[in-house]
């Protein structure tokens, strides 16, 4: 005897009921495709119903704002879900489509999120160890929810085909044209209360889940295959390296720029802060400046952009790929090493040589400084160092040497993971990934804590910096990549679309500490005094490049001296 349903497995190729049961018991694709649509509208859109009582200029009824955006979601769902009602082969890609509604509603409600192109190039340039710190119990728990009880019922649901496949096209174009046709009319009787509304909170645009999602990842995908591969035009030419190289008396430079990673001006105490968050630099005579911005919000932008000569406008801009800071400097004849203890260096060090804290892993110094997952605590980006730069060019090291660091930080959402007990000053922190589920004043603890580890870290580097100043003149440059929210407004960790991510996420430190008495600040004679007098001024990443240029006296024509932040303090005194 036939079975009444068809066999548990989602790959299956379904269709025809084999028996008066089945036949009774069995849907449509199009009628699956509608349940699946309502279940998600109502259980997969919740970052964005929780967050209608936070609206920006609207005082009207929220129960009538819930009724008028319902139908919109509803019938958004549906027109996606609509390319998937087909009646086999299905299964799989509707609990796919579960699987992201359910992944993106636990990010956007835990963390504030927002699931745009950005994010998703964020998720897939993400390694295992920056993965595992998103992990938790309550994604299990969205997942058993959302996915587990449609996919038990998926599981025994017999689907009916059609006659034809014409038939079967049809029902499915039927069903598209209706959800579009409805979503515009929804869209129309709405227009004149939510265009306003819409304006004032340009984030509604990207919280229907799973639609935005789905069409940001399909973007984020396909925009690699149609687009060609941009035409790489080089900046090199011209380079050389300045008078001071040939000075009588003068050491070879050895520059330290470190990468920060999701650090915030605003909890540096340096720059005002309450928490004394940088007891470390504040006794190491270093030059902060207070009113610096970054490039973008998530290091697969800033990291690039931050190493341009373009700037940010022409950076994103752009048409054609070039060269960045460290292929000029290596092209003028220094010594240039990358040393990352993050996720990579997004393309900027592929053309100079460059290293991984993970082969000190198992190491003495990576024994007391890395966990069991193989991620490492900032020191040990300074384990080895000295072995590192005697393996560069021997040529190149003589003229100088300028090392990038590129920090694991206070990247989250696990702070609690980015400090060592002794500079876990400020309690109670927040000891999860789940920040939402945490006092926001635990999580900030958390986060200072971090920030209170980097400012060790950078200690530590201006002494191994001072304790190499027999053989070189020392300097090094701290900035981060983009900063972080903790909470405020109810967002948390970064990536936002630019125009309107949170000042938070986008205002970040940038140190400098120039040397002693024969350091980079006096070789190229930069006035400490006249620096200090204008750390108030406005800087971003698009000084960065200009900056260090004119500090290594490297001579380029890509250089301009308006942007290089020391330009008027050299020779001044």
């Amino acid at each position: 005897m036939s079975r009444p349903y068809p066999l548990p497995h989602f790959t299956q190729a379904s269709s025809h009921p084999s028996s008066p049961t089945a036949e009774r018991r069995a849907l449509s694709p199009q009628t699956v495709v509608l349940l699946l649509s309502a279940w998600i509208t109502l259980t997969a859109n919740w970052a964005l119903w929780l967050r209608l009582p936070t609206l920006d200029g609207y005082d009207g009824s929220l129960t009538v704002l819930f009724v008028r955006i319902l139908p919109l979601v509803f019938f958004a769902t549906s027109l996606l879900l609509s390319l998937t009602a087909w009646p086999r082969w299905m299964k799989p890609v509707w609990l796919l489509l579960l699987l992201i509604a359910a992944g993106s509603q636990y990010f956007m409600v835990e963390y504030g999120t927002i699931m745009d192109r950005g994010m998703i190039h964020n998720i897939v340039q993400t390694d295992v160890r920056e993965s595992a710190d998103l992990f938790n119990p309550k994604l299990l728990l969205q997942l058993a929810v959302i996915v587990g009880l449609p996919a038990l019922w998926l599981w025994r649901q017999p689907i009916r085909g059609s006659q034809t496949a014409g038939r079967t096209l049809m029902r499915t174009l039927v069903l598209a044209v209706s959800s579009l046709a409805l979503l515009a009319g929804s869209v129309f009787i709405s227009y004149r209360e939510l265009a306003p509304v819409v304006r004032n909170n340009l984030w509604l645009r990207f919280m229907f889940n799973p639609v935005n999602p789905v069409l940001a990842t399909v973007d984020a995908g396909l925009k690699p295959l149609l687009h060609k591969p941009r035409p790489f035009k080089t900046i090199t030419g011209g380079v050389a390296l300045g008078a001071s190289y040939a000075q009588a008396g003068n050491k070879p430079p050895l520059f330290v720029l470190v990468v920060g990673e999701t650090a915030r001006s605003a909890n540096f105490s340096l720059n005002g802060y309450a928490h004394q968050t940088n007891p470390d630099l504040a006794q190491r005579n270093v030059l902060s400046w207070r009113n610096a911005t970054s490039c973008g919000t998530s290091t697969r932008e800033s990291v690039p952009c931050m190493f341009s000569s373009l700037g940010r406008e022409a950076f994103y801009a752009a048409k054609e790929d070039h060269d960045n800071l460290l292929d000029v400097l290596q092209a003028a004849g220094l010594a240039v090493l990358w040393v990352d203890n993050q996720a990579g260096c997004k393309g900027v060090c592929q053309r100079i040589p460059n290293a991984s804290t993970a082969d000190r892993v198992n190491t003495a110094d990576g024994k007391a400084l890395c966990s069991s997952d193989g991620e490492c605590l900032d020191g040990i980006l300074l384990s080895g160092l000295d072995e590192r730069i005697a393996k560069l060019d021997p040529e190149r090291r003589a003229k100088g040497v300028v090392l990038v660091m590129h920090q694991m930080g206070s990247h989250g959402p696990a702070y609690y993971k980015r400090a060592t007990a002794e500079t876990k000053l400020f309690q109670p922190e927040c000891d999860t990934n789940a920040l939402s589920s945490c006092a926001q004043q635990t999580v900030i603890n958390a986060y200072d804590n971090s920030i209170r580890y980097t400012d060790h870290f950078l200690a530590q580097t201006i002494d191994w910096l001072k304790a190499r100043q027999s053989q070189y003149q020392t300097g090094l440059l701290y900035m981060s990549d983009h900063g972080e929210s903790l909470g405020e407004m109810g967002i948390y960790l970064h990536g936002m679309p630019y125009a309107m991510a949170p000042d938070e996420q986008k205002h970040v430190p940038m140190i400098a500490w120039l040397g002693e008495s024969h350091g980079l600040g006096a070789r190229t004679q930069i006035s400490d005094a006249c620096l200090r007098n204008g750390l108030d001024q406005a800087l971003s990443h698009d000084n960065l490049y200009h900056t260090v240029l004119g500090l290594m006296d490297v001579q380029s024509p890509s250089y301009q001296k308006p942007l290089d932040a020391m330009a008027a303090c050299r020779n001044a005194g």
